[in-house]
């Protein structure tokens, strides 16, 4: 049985997937960008160049690519404003079908808002260019994070999971859970605005130690997580911990692999090539994953309060044994 009488229009769930999956084309194409460095290619915004969005002759760029490094910058960032306009039109498509009559209210304004955040994003990507500002840089990247948990827990409200499950029969654990994944969710933000401060220098110290640090914390963090999460004994919270734990024990392994080809481990014969096609691979390669890695830790959050929720309006209702009616 439906533990919530409001069920999901069939089809939306597909459209805040494939809004999901779309939003990645940005987020690559943004940081081979940031990786080369290439985020002032073209000094104006929307225009490139002076000319329009689709007017500028884009695909002409490849053939110069191997031997101009100026028509590769451009063509990234081109390239990243091309599927920041992608992501848009999906955008507006997903809250045009989120805000139907017969959706419900809470996937209503989940759909509003992605499109307001994909929006948002876009304007502070236009004024980093327009202001020349690398902290709106920093901003850009770390935010672009915050859109895409926002479509990941969109795709789980949307989805038949989502009022079709069995609550477990630990539910006194769901609190503990639940609050356990907010801080993991936040301790992960502040991890990835450590490594988006190392990727846009603003200071004179990056803090490349800090984030290390926090690297091997957050490995620990994830186990004791999954600890908890094991005991509340619900499938469907163990089935999005293994995400997590993959993306985390992923993103840990190609940490380690980017501080070698960005730094160097002489001791082992490693020695750092600016721009090599390993250092530039594993940078961007580091930064995309850390956004899975937020973007799946969002997802057992939203997954964690949901059953701690039910759980706690079918404790209310529950009549007490020996309590008169």
């Amino acid at each position: 049985m439906p533990n919530d009488p409001v069920m999901t229009p069939p089809g939306i769930h597909r459209l805040a997937v494939l809004t999901t999956v779309l939003s990645l084309l940005p987020i690559v194409l943004g940081a081979m960008t940031t990786t080369q460095d290439a985020g002032m290619a073209f000094p104006d915004w929307p225009t490139s160049d002076g000319q329009g969005m689709f007017s500028y002759p884009w695909l002409r760029l490849m053939g110069d690519m191997g031997t101009n490094r100026e028509s590769y910058d451009k063509f990234l960032e081109h390239g990243h404003r091309l599927a920041g306009i992608v992501i848009g039109l999906s955008a507006i498509a997903l809250a045009v079908a989120c805000s139907r009559k017969n959706s419900p209210r809470h996937l209503m304004l989940l759909g509003i808002s992605v499109l307001v955040a994909v929006i948002l994003q876009g304007l502070l990507g236009g004024y980093r260019v327009e202001l020349n500002q690398r902290g709106l840089a920093m901003f850009h990247g770390f935010f672009a994070s915050l859109v895409f948990s926002l479509m990941c827990v969109t795709c789980t409200v949307a989805s038949p999971a989502w009022t079709d499950f069995k609550l477990p029969e630990e539910s006194a654990r769901l609190k503990t859970a639940s609050y356990g994944t907010l801080l993991f969710f936040l301790f992960l933000l502040v991890q990835y605005a450590l490594g988006g401060l190392i990727r846009h220098p603003i200071g004179t110290r990056a803090p490349i130690h800090e984030h290390l640090g926090l690297g091997v914390l957050a490995v620990v963090l994830v186990h004791v997580l999954l600890f908890v999460i094991v005991k509340t004994r619900s499938a469907w919270l163990r089935q999005a911990m293994r995400w997590v734990l993959l993306a985390v024990a992923f993103q840990f392994m190609l940490g380690l692999v980017t501080y070698a080809a960005k730094f160097g481990i002489p001791s082992l014969g490693i020695i750092a090539v600016a721009q090599s096609t390993g250092q530039v691979l594993s940078r961007t390669g580091h930064m995309v994953t850390g956004v899975l890695v937020i973007g799946s830790a969002a997802v057992l959050m939203a997954r964690c309060f949901r059953l701690w929720m039910l759980a706690s309006r079918q404790a209310e209702l529950t009549p007490v044994p020996g309590q008169a009616s």
